[in-house]
């Protein structure tokens, strides 16, 4: 007889953090009744301060918030959860703010207004661990063409930025760690997510 061993694990437990406290109690609400734990903030300072006392699996925050930046915040969590999965959300995201993003390690971003059921299939594929590469041709990234969902386009500007930043190193490892300034653990995860062939050269 098996025995299933996933009732004594603990719950997923996400941290959500958004300026917009009414989006933020429905998003919250939304998730908790699917099973997800979900510790909310109302800003970057409240969700540091909930990184110091609570157990977080994976962070959910707004890009653009008043006072520190989504980005800020992350950069900070990072000192005392090095490890933890970071999704962005954001109504518009420049160049810089994606590669920001990427060299800190953020395993997706979703399009504001956030749906609800999006934001749970992503958080159930970081609950199971999801390895899978993404469809390559979803990986289309046009400025102009609005049917194309915001999520494709980044992670296409991503493929894009690490495939040319190897082509520039022959293919060697380290140079594009330096260059991308990100580490080889995030380095490798994106080229696995991504579908990019990893080259000999290190």
């Amino acid at each position: 007889m098996s025995i299933d061993n996933t009732k004594d694990l603990p719950p997923f437990t996400i941290l959500l953090v958004d300026d917009d406290r009414d989006v933020l109690a429905a998003n919250a609400r939304y998730l908790r009744l699917q099973d997800i734990q979900v510790i909310v903030a109302e800003s970057s300072d409240v969700a540091l301060n909930r990184l110091q006392s609570e157990r977080i699996d994976a962070i959910v925050t707004d890009l653009k918030m008043p006072g520190r930046s989504g980005l800020e915040f992350a950069a900070q969590a990072r000192v005392t959860q090095p490890l933890v999965p970071i999704v962005f959300f954001s109504g518009f995201a420049t160049v810089s703010d994606v590669v920001a993003a990427m060299r800190l390690g953020a395993v997706d971003f979703l399009e504001k207004p956030v749906e609800p059921q999006e934001m749970l299939t992503t958080l159930k594929a970081l609950r199971d661990r999801y390895d899978g590469a993404i469809n390559s041709q979803q990986l289309q990234f046009d400025h102009g063409e609005e049917n194309i969902p915001f999520r494709y386009r980044v992670l296409a500007y991503e493929k894009l930025l690490i495939e040319n930043s190897l082509n520039q190193h022959d293919g060697h490892v380290a140079s594009v760690i330096n260059a991308l300034r990100i580490n080889r653990r995030t380095l490798n995860d994106k080229m696995r997510r991504l579908g990019i062939a990893r080259q000999t050269h290190e």
